[in-house]
């Protein structure tokens, strides 16, 4: 089943030159790499990137540990950049989270020719799904609102997004493709109104990327988007979100 047709519909808010406010109805699934599938658990080749130092069933009468209270998964910044995104990640889990949480938030959502120069910038090849489909979403995101199909977000605005947790999971057998669910914020501000007192908060979403031609690039190939996974859910303050996988990561 098409996670797209589960997806949240999320306020998104847009601050005009004129200091209006226009509330985005977006869908939610903007930018998950690939439409992902529904369920399939228990698919064979689906298993959860290691984490060093880490242990999902901590030994009886031993403290459980919950996001809150367990090391954050380190995030690596990028060691280049090209067309307005982060490029230059390590072959190593590490290296595929921190790629996973930069793109995402870098990746533009609201100016269609930006997100098309990153996407093809990051894509796995000129021809994945990921560069076409999701430039149409953003033209789709943006006729929604009101604006034309193409151009820029509106003058002065300025938008954040902030990834708090990650869950990652290899999609083969060798931890080359790997699903990287994220937990974020998004705020919007302009140079009339500084803070955003509506943010988007506690989103979740995902990319996957595969290891090619000696960086870490975001896939919308079928054949990868057929083994993912739907995650378990994020709770700052569970043992359970801890075992299946969730981490807060550090900063930056």
């Amino acid at each position: 089943m098409d996670f797209r047709r589960k997806a949240r519909r999320a306020r998104l808010r847009l601050i005009a030159l004129s200091a209006a406010v226009v509330t985005l109805l977006a869908t939610g699934g903007f930018l998950a790499v690939g439409s992902v599938g529904e369920g399939r658990a228990d698919h064979p080749q689906a298993k959860s990137a290691p984490e060093p130092g880490s242990s999902v069933s901590p030994a009886a009468g031993r403290k459980k540990h919950t996001p809150a209270t367990a090391h954050r998964a380190p995030v690596l910044k990028p060691k280049s950049s090209k067309n307005g995104i982060g490029t230059g990640f390590p072959h190593t889990a590490v290296g595929a989270r921190s790629a996973a949480v930069s793109y995402w938030q870098d990746l533009s959502f609201i100016d269609d020719q930006s997100a098309e120069r990153q996407l093809r910038t990051i894509a796995a090849s000129p021809s994945d799904p990921i560069v076409r489909s999701k430039v149409s979403e953003v033209r789709k995101l943006r006729e929604g609102v009101g604006l034309p199909p193409s151009g820029g977000p509106p003058n002065g605005v300025t938008f954040t997004t902030s990834v708090k947790a990650v869950l990652a999971q290899s999609l083969d057998r060798t931890g080359d493709v790997v699903q990287v669910w994220m937990v974020y914020d998004r705020y919007a501000t302009s140079t009339e109104k500084s803070t955003d007192e509506n943010p988007l908060k506690d989103e979740t979403d995902n990319l996957i990327v595969t290891w090619t031609k000696g960086d870490w690039k975001v896939t919308a190939q079928p054949r990868w988007v057929r083994r993912s996974v739907g995650p378990s859910a994020y709770d700052l303050h569970s043992p359970y979100a801890f075992q299946d996988g969730w981490r807060q990561v550090t900063d930056g």
